[in-house]
């Protein structure tokens, strides 16, 4: 009975430690065990695999030793890429090529240590091999492991319980995006209103930020996020005063002002002084637009060669579906501005625009019988291949605009223009996120800054490969 009630109380006081440390004292070891016995069942496998042939290889003994300094090498390689840190997951793609990348990175290592190893010959078989099982296996464990984690966060292991200072519409915002996205694992404890703030509708308001101490002492709370208005100094001050009392409460500010600014802030430190610096974005240098045209040009040319006779059974469609030339020629604004013609194959009737532009709305008379699947399917915004290759777009981006539209949005939506420090894109993050035609301008245009702010190769790759998956399967939203 004593052992039982021992148990019991052990266990009481262990889950909610089990609950904050999850990822320390569960994910983490399993990851890097996963990563360092891939890698090790890897050259084992590959060795038995060469073992089957007649042949003069070392002893197993050899082997081992070369897969345990790789299964070291990955996980320090991995380690300095980010691959362990619980601040935020990665998308699965992201993931899965910064492993490959790795995983190559710490073969290589240790390739170039064995070269001068001079007794012993190594089978460039058994390397062959365990490249693509070592690939293979890190991939799978880490994606098992994406399930027992979402598992665990299903079952509120892992999870902070995340208290916002602001009832507001920007603290709502933070509110609802947590809610959509439990992936990031974090749960809304609740909201504190600020002094002459009003309140949005139906938030969960466990008092007013002079509760802050009381609410701390008798909630479960791991994080505190300011997502407040205009707030007197001196009174700030007392809140992070509170927040001190609780050295294992994490704080953090959501930006206000600092959000109009496009481009990156990034915290320096001067004599011990923080300091924040504003970096332009990716693209403003010189080095990354040259990767990312060449790019343009390697993919555009692949897609126009490998799409050619489709390409031409497009175009005859085109043509037997109504009166009319086989290709669409519009004007629209691009990287500062810059004014050219996007081609698209015709999708509407020859008097589409009698009445003035418009958008297109489901179920539009104006498109024809052939143009309806063609847009329903993308496969009309093909042409603009030719686009990327003259330069004028690039295959990611945000969407070109006309210049009406142009004119229009950026008197309405702030920041609108800023979309224009890029070259606009046949495909792009708003896009792969459903936000084409007629959707919310601002949603598209925080979609399209974070695209800028954030770009990188890898991300328009992951942005391809997206919008080519969607088109297999249908998911495209067009109309």
């Amino acid at each position: 009975m004593r052992s039982g009630l021992w148990y019991s109380k052990a266990m009481a006081g262990f889950l909610p430690h089990l609950r904050r440390r999850w990822y320390a004292l569960v994910l983490l070891p399993l990851t890097l065990a996963s990563d360092a016995l891939s890698v090790l069942g890897a050259y084992l496998i590959s060795y038995r695999l060469r073992a089957l042939a007649p042949n003069t290889l070392p002893d197993l003994e050899v082997y081992f030793t070369l897969g345990a300094a790789n299964a070291l090498s990955l996980v320090g390689v991995a380690w300095v890429l980010g691959l362990y840190r619980p601040s935020k997951r990665q998308s699965r793609f992201d993931e899965n090529v910064t492993v490959l990348v790795a995983l190559g990175l710490a073969v290589a290592l240790v390739l170039v240590g064995a070269f001068f190893i001079r007794s012993v010959s190594l089978s460039r078989l058994v390397i062959a091999y365990t490249l693509p099982l070592a690939g293979v296996f890190c991939v799978s464990g880490r994606l098992l492991l994406r399930m027992v984690d979402d598992w665990a966060r299903s079952n509120g292991l892992g999870m902070r319980r995340v208290l916002i200072l602001g009832a507001g519409s920007q603290a709502c915002e933070v509110g609802e995006r947590l809610a959509a996205n439990p992936n990031l694992g974090f749960l809304l404890a609740g909201y504190l209103q600020a002094p002459d703030e009003t309140p949005v509708a139906g938030l969960t308001l466990l008092g007013a930020v002079n509760d802050l101490a009381l609410v701390l002492a008798t909630r479960t709370v791991d994080e505190v996020w300011f997502a407040l208005g205009e707030l007197p100094r001196a009174r700030l001050a007392e809140l992070i005063a509170v927040l001190h009392g609780y050295p294992l409460v994490q704080m953090r500010l959501v930006p206000g002002v600092v959000e109009l600014l496009t481009t990156h802030l990034v915290v320096d430190s001067l004599g011990g002084i923080p300091l924040l610096t504003l970096r332009e974005t990716p693209l403003r240098r010189w080095s990354n637009r040259f990767l990312k045209r060449t790019l343009d040009i390697l993919l555009a040319l692949l897609g126009l060669v490998l799409l050619g006779p489709f390409l031409v059974v497009i175009a005859l469609l085109v043509k037997r579906s109504s009166p009319g030339p086989i290709f669409y020629r519009q004007e629209r604004l691009s990287r500062d501005g810059e004014s050219f013609f996007i081609y698209k194959f015709r999708t509407m009737r020859m008097d589409a625009e009698q009445a003035g532009p418009g958008w297109t709305v489901p179920d539009d008379q104006r498109v024809t019988a052939g143009g309806r699947f063609l847009r329903q399917t993308s496969l009309d915004e093909l042409p603009q291949l030719l686009n990327v290759l003259l330069g004028d777009m690039s295959l990611v981006g945000p969407r070109p605009e006309r210049p009406y539209y142009v004119a229009q949005f950026q008197r309405e939506v702030p920041k609108y223009l800023d979309r224009h420090l890029v070259k606009t894109g046949i495909t792009g993050w708003a896009q792969i996120h459903g936000l084409r035609g007629d959707t919310s301008i601002p949603e598209r245009i925080r979609y399209d800054l974070y695209y800028i702010e954030n770009w990188s190769l890898l991300l328009d790759l992951r942005i391809v490969l997206v919008t080519c998956w969607q088109l297999f399967r249908g998911q495209y939203n067009a109309y």
